[in-house]
């Protein structure tokens, strides 16, 4: 039995490695949830196994370290911050799309205490370790394939560049890490030419953030070698060398970004063309707004994966060109801030805490054989490395894996035995008849009830898109709602967007029964959904979306009237506020929401555009003109091609202006025949009839097949006749 079950325990841990190569292409996100699923089934079986096989051998029980302590500490603090979390579901849960929140980190810890308690040995962790490198190698060639597209941003089968990098620079320090655990000169080359590789392929993603990591991780090894290296001067020499080596680097690389070599590979110029000043003003604005919800939520936060409540809440109106829906701080201090609060972020660092203990402060102490000095160089890089990552990103659950692989390296080589945890029996019959089978069911129940509906649900979502047919498409939505999945929200917006589409269909399309159901049971849906997750802005502005999908103007304008009150500062709510007030005739209504968006922030063009479009509509022309006038030539040039600007211009009868608007459009695409007419007859009202007829003949040189139909408006225009009388309409361009 006991070798049964070390089987089942090693099969499991290094099957995880491999798990980067799966991408589930059944599933809904199938860079994500695949391998999160799968991670998770893994996992659970894998720990059932070891608690078995923890009770007949003591040689495999939990030890204890200070890394065991201060993440089981950050366990506790974040299972209170998530109970107390604005919404407990996604805390709980997370999405298909980042398949992250409270029960991944339960099964990154688990992962943690398991591969810290089993791989005990340096033999061990080598195998394991190479798995991982071959594994990497296959994804890193992966990735080179995908070079032969310009300027695309390596991401191979991970599906994100930056989740890509940081894989990447993870391996790039376990070979180092290999490269010390052996003295044979042809694996030493091999871990040269691999690491090589998974440095350009690491440029090759364009992750600033893990490139800066990359140079500070091996900055951080080198000089931690070259200084405590004092029993090993050929070493130390050596890491002297390989300093002014890298800084010899840095400073070819800065030297040569403007080469057409570096500026015309578009992953290396966004690394050369990194800027603070400029490259992290969207993220400080996203910061400030995590500052206030701290303020407001200091020690426990929001629970994970509620950030939405914080970026809505507090939106800047300075971000109205990025996302709208950030559910991300992009800075690992400012997201376990928001997660966790003050003690969720304070548990979080202790953890690195404790690993500073063991690799930097404990050698210098006493004599410590748990590691070289050059092991913990290497290592010591790599967790510099990864924070500096995480400064401008997130985790994912790639990075979840390899920093808890990490973790428990260190743990298993420096953690010591518990006594009462080693001296604890249970009579083998015990064991074998009474908590296998309760193990055993347990941890059935644990793959199925955390894992099945939802993988399900998310394959569900695949067979409907790929469903042609929309009677059965709505059934195939039906069975994926049903399943009973953490990722319901997702589900329903995806189910929405089809019952918008359905409805804009032709009627020969979708029968008349069935366009019915779909906007029945996408309305019950979504209403339900509202209920269930209080206080979403998104979950109000998708119901107000799907209700102007359907001309239901009056319930739109109520929706999105709640969405501002949960983020009161997003011009895309205000704006979107300001098109329904337009389409319910109301006039000073609409003005005063685009008024209300464009003063948020004037270098929003969007939301001048429509400003200046509903003052026109409000025969506020000179107020309109004046706005125009302060803004920028582009602006001028937006404004000439919006059908929105033009329409209101000309209900305003602003002949004068609208020519101008006209000329631009002229002047912009000569080929458009349908502008020509246009213009011609905006001439025309204003009485200019020799521009008109001169318009007209402009017109027919420029386009050829116009010409009869330019020739017959001129005459009406001569013959004193109604312009286009008798005349063929211009085609539409």
């Amino acid at each position: 039995m006991k070798d049964i079950l070390k089987g089942a325990v090693f099969f499991g841990l290094f099957l995880i490695p491999l798990l980067t190569l799966y991408v589930a292409n059944g599933m809904f996100f199938p860079y994500i949830t695949g391998k999160n699923f799968v991670f998770r089934i893994i996992v659970e079986i894998v720990t059932a196994a070891w608690i078995l096989l923890a009770l007949y051998d003591v040689d495999y029980r939990p030890r204890f370290s200070w890394i065991l302590a201060t993440f089981g500490a950050f366990m506790a603090v974040m299972l209170v911050a998530n109970l107390r979390a604005e919404h407990f579901v996604t805390a709980f849960w997370s999405n298909f799309e980042r398949m992250d929140g409270y029960i991944t980190l339960i099964h990154v810890f688990l992962y943690f205490i398991v591969l810290g308690s089993t791989l005990r040995t340096q033999k061990a962790w080598t195998y394991f370790f190479h798995t991982s490198v071959v594994v990497a190698g296959f994804v890193a060639l992966n990735g080179l394939s995908q070079l032969s597209a310009a300027n695309v941003r390596v991401d191979s089968t991970l599906g994100n560049a930056a989740y890509m990098a940081v894989y990447m620079l993870f391996h790039i320090f376990i070979l180092l890490y290999l490269s010390l655990q052996t003295k044979v000169t042809p694996y030493r080359v091999v871990y040269g030419l691999l690491g090589l590789l998974f440095v350009y392929v690491l440029l090759q993603t364009g992750t600033r953030g893990t490139a800066l990591g990359l140079m500070a991780g091996m900055l951080t090894t080198v000089v931690y070698i070259a200084l405590f290296a004092t029993r090993f001067k050929q070493v130390q020499k050596y890491a002297f060398g390989s300093l002014i080596a890298l800084l010899v680097l840095l400073a070819g690389f800065v030297a040569a970004r403007d080469t057409a070599f570096i500026q015309n590979n578009g992953a290396l110029a966004r690394i050369a063309n990194i800027s603070v000043s400029h490259d992290l003003v969207t993220r400080g604005q996203i910061w400030g707004e995590a500052i206030k919800g701290v303020e407001e939520r200091p020690l426990l936060g929001w629970g994970q994966g509620n950030f939405n409540y914080v970026f809505n809440k507090y939106y800047d109106p300075r971000l109205y060109g990025q996302e709208q829906w950030f559910d991300r701080t992009h800075n690992i201090i400012f997201d376990w801030l928001i997660a966790g609060g003050i003690l969720g972020l304070l548990s979080y660092l202790s953890i690195f805490a404790a690993l500073a203990y063991y690799l930097v402060v404990r050698p210098l102490r006493r004599a410590d054989d748990s590691f070289t000095v050059m092991e913990r160089g290497v290592l010591i890089g790599l967790l510099a490395g990864y924070v500096v990552h995480n400064l401008v990103v997130f985790d994912n659950i790639v990075s979840y894996i390899f920093f808890g692989t990490i973790i428990a390296l260190i743990h298993s080589r420096v953690a010591r035995s518990i006594p009462s945890v080693a001296m604890f029996r249970l009579p083998a019959p015990v064991v074998t008849q009474v908590v296998v089978p309760v193990v055993v069911v347990l941890a059935g129940l644990c793959v199925y009830f955390v894992n099945v509906p939802s993988m399900q649900a998310a394959k569900d979502i695949i067979v409907a898109f790929s469903d042609s047919n929309p009677a059965s498409r709505l059934n195939d939505f039906e069975v994926a709602l049903a399943r009973g999945s953490f990722a319901e929200q997702e589900i329903v917006e995806q189910f929405a967007q089809q019952a918008m589409s359905v409805a804009a269909a032709p009627k020969e399309q979708v029968p008349e029964a069935v366009r019915a159901a779909y906007l029945k049971r996408a309305e019950e849906e979504m209403l339900k959904m509202v209920v269930a997750k209080p206080g979403d802005a998104r979950l109000e502005v998708f119901l107000a979306s799907f209700y102007r999908s359907i001309g239901d103007a009056k319930k739109a304008e109520e929706h999105m009237a709640i969405a501002r009150t949960l983020s009161p500062s997003k011009q895309a709510i205000i704006l979107q506020q300001g098109a329904i007030a337009l389409s319910l005739g109301k006039n000073e209504a609409a003005r005063d929401f685009f008024k209300q968006g464009f003063e948020l922030e004037t270098e929003n063009d969007e939301a001048r555009e429509y400003y200046v479009a509903a003052l026109f509509y409000n025969k506020q022309p000179e107020e309109a003109k004046k706005i125009i006038d302060e803004a920028t030539p582009a602006f001028r040039e937006r404004i000439a091609k919006s059908d929105f600007v033009v329409s209101a211009v000309n209900a305003a009868g602003e002949f004068t202006t609208l020519a101008s608007l006209y000329e631009e459009r002229v002047a912009a695409d000569t080929t458009n025949a349908q502008n020509w007419a246009s213009l011609a007859f905006v001439y025309y009202q204003l009485k200019q009839i020799d521009k008109a007829v001169e318009t007209l003949q402009h017109a027919a040189s420029a386009i050829t097949a116009f010409a009869p139909t330019a020739d017959c408006i001129s005459k009406n225009i001569k013959a004193g006749k109604e312009p286009q009388a008798g005349c063929q309409a211009p085609a539409a361009q």
